[in-house]
């Protein structure tokens, strides 16, 4: 339905629409809610200001009051790319195709985080801003040619913080404001990654410490004894939703956790979903969750096939969970109903949706098990592992080590934190000492590029199975 008269969509600010889903305004504050470390003092400035994470399927904008570092509000919505693909490479290759491409790649960019600044300020004018987004998000902002992101060794192609006032790029809303586009440690590891390594090393400072960002391109750090190491995994965009069937964002109406719920042998899945009610799909945290359970239970084997019915009730799997395995899909393709019924409105995982998971968890455990091995640390001696991204702080210890997302380890050693690089960012937002800091570690971080490592295929191919690791 329209708005109301004299009323503004929150997300296209217009007086009318068709109830647009542009962005979502983070109705739960701890959801985004940014946490500095006790010692961060912030640079006392005059006016406000917005910290950007800018994803390759997910945007998020973090408004502040600058005189005194307080957050205001927070934002998320689509990066609006996808006509050029949902992963980092299809958008590297669409932008180094010719300058029109390349320019409307950016021009597309910068009215979406305009519009999104524009609802999020709400009237409140904007002076500063800081852009954390991986090598190509940020290289294609500032209108940088890709070409060094096209083909091996990968490199950026801008260093340090890029300063420009918000017209020189585009902006309108952004105009007047300072865009601080927050340095790359190399190849495709961006400034969100390095807002990680800011905000995790602020927050902990011990060595012997993993963090993982889970997105499209998703992103390893690893804080080695004598030197930190850092790489890109291209886990596509399965993980936040998109290239799922029925994949979606973490809004209303996604599935974002499965359980199983009920005692032998009446035992069945039962999902979660966000803001109650039916569902209407499902996002990246309870994708993981489905996963972790259907291969705890036997539904989805090591390699991730579908077992039918019939070989699941030879296992001695509940009845109701052998119902839900359907062999209706298009194409005969097998698939799992996760919620409603099939004629009312069903939300459904299928081998495809599979398969890309598969890819996705594959590339991020190899990127993790050759950064262990470079820095030589066995996976035990970890002190802790930070989980991050869209939907950092929806997952479970439980859910991520069932299909083997991370190595075995102690239960209390995993904890999730939504957007770790929205907080570096805003950090580095509210400090010129972040900045400075920011701008030092960023050469001295050891990427590690991945295609280069002789035996990283093999280990890609062996971890793209749902094993599961125990926590204890």
């Amino acid at each position: 339905m329209g708005n109301k008269a004299g009323r503004r969509c929150a997300g296209c600010r217009k007086e009318s629409c068709n109830g647009c889903s542009l962005f979502n305004r983070i109705q739960n504050p701890k959801d985004r809610e940014v946490i500095f470390p006790e010692d961060f003092v912030p640079d006392p400035r005059q006016g406000f200001g917005i910290a950007f994470d800018v994803g390759t399927t997910t945007l998020a904008a973090l408004l502040f009051d600058l005189t005194d570092g307080h957050q205001l509000g927070a934002l998320t919505g689509v990066n609006p790319g996808r006509f050029a693909g949902a992963d980092v490479i299809s958008r590297i290759t669409y932008a180094a195709g010719s300058e029109e491409n390349a320019k409307r790649l950016q021009g597309t960019l910068i009215r979406r985080l305009d519009e999104m600044a524009e609802a999020l300020a709400d009237g409140k004018e904007i002076s500063r801003v800081t852009v954390a987004g991986n090598t190509a998000m940020c290289e294609s902002l500032l209108g940088i040619s890709v070409e060094g992101l096209c083909r091996a060794p990968f490199h950026k192609d801008y260093q340090g913080c890029c300063s420009k006032k918000g017209e020189e790029l585009g902006f309108s809303f952004l105009k007047a404001a300072e865009i601080l586009v927050l340095p790359s440690i190399d190849g495709y590891v961006g400034a969100d990654a390095l807002s990680v390594y800011t905000w995790v090393k602020a927050m902990d400072g011990r060595k012997k410490i993993l963090a993982v960002d889970i997105g499209t391109n998703g992103e390893v750090l690893l804080f080695g004894e004598d030197r930190d190491f850092a790489c890109s995994a291209a886990a596509g965009p399965a993980l936040e939703g998109a290239a799922v069937l029925q994949g979606m964002g973490a809004v209303e109406g996604a599935i974002r956790k499965v359980a199983l719920t009920g005692r032998f042998p009446m035992q069945d899945l039962a999902c979660q979903v966000i803001g109650g009610g039916e569902a209407k799909g499902i996002c990246g945290s309870g994708l993981i969750s489905a996963l972790s359970q259907l291969v705890r239970i036997g539904v989805i084997d090591e390699s991730g096939y579908i077992r039918n019915a019939k070989e699941l009730r030879r296992m001695g799997v509940p009845v109701r969970i052998c119902q839900r395995v359907r062999e209706d899909g298009e194409a005969g393709e097998r698939r799992i109903l996760l919620s409603g019924e099939v004629l009312q409105k069903p939300v459904f995982l299928t081998a495809s949706d599979i398969r890309q998971l598969q890819l996705a968890k594959g590339a991020i455990r190899a990127g993790i098990e050759t950064l262990l091995q470079k820095a030589q640390i066995p996976a035990k001696e970890l002190w802790r592992i930070y989980l991050t991204g869209s939907f950092g702080n929806s997952l479970s210890a439980e859910d991520v080590t069932g299909i083997g997302l991370l190595p075995e380890t102690e239960k209390e050693k995993i904890t999730s934190v939504s957007s770790c690089a929205g907080m570096g960012a805003a950090m580095a937002l509210l400090s010129g000492q972040v900045q400075r800091k920011m701008e030092e570690d960023a050469e001295k971080i050891c990427h590690v590029e991945l295609a280069g490592e002789p035996d990283f295929q093999e280990r890609f191919l062996k971890e793209m199975n749902f094993k599961g690791n125990e926590v204890h």
